[in-house]
């Protein structure tokens, strides 16, 4: 993420670990709006592909066609920041087609262990562990409905 006080563009890769395991780009860039910044409207894109043949449902929650294995899409959307600082992320692609995400990160277990979770309308989820080792360096683990289970070093600077 790079960002000042208004302006973000915001990126997440995922990558697995095969070629069957598939892989996925988001990337957004908006604007935080008003005094408290929990609205922020933003235009992105997104890229996944997922060549392994798993159990994908046929609609999304609203209806529609589920493109979650092969989607190359632009958007537009809304990111808000709510009460325990669940975010919800709703975004148009250029596909017509509308999906909504429900995310809370960094959930304070103890005060080295932190839990992140999100769910969405295309009946994806994700649940992931880090542990805090110090200032620069955390230990994650993390489960993902597309990617399964994975670990892995997270760098925080």
């Amino acid at each position: 993420m790079l960002m000042n006080k208004r302006w973000a563009l915001q990126t997440e890769w995922r990558l697995g670990y095969t070629e069957e395991h598939g892989q996925e780009v988001e990337a957004r860039f908006g604007r935080y709006v008003g005094r408290m910044q929990w609205l922020f409207p933003y235009i992105g894109a997104e890229w996944r592909s997922y060549p392994m043949d798993m159990d994908i449902h046929e609609d999304n929650l609203f209806g529609e066609p589920n493109t979650w294995d092969d989607r190359r899409t632009l958007n537009i959307g809304l990111r808000y920041t709510m009460p325990f600082l669940l975010v919800l992320d709703a975004h148009l692609d250029t596909e017509g087609e509308l999906r909504a995400e429900l995310m809370r990160e960094d959930i304070a277990l103890t005060p080295r262990l932190r839990m992140d979770l999100m769910g969405n309308t295309d009946l994806e989820y994700m649940a992931g562990l880090r542990y805090v080792l110090n200032k620069t360096f955390s230990l994650r683990t993390h489960y993902d409905s597309d990617m399964g289970f994975g670990v892995g070093l997270t760098l925080t600077y």
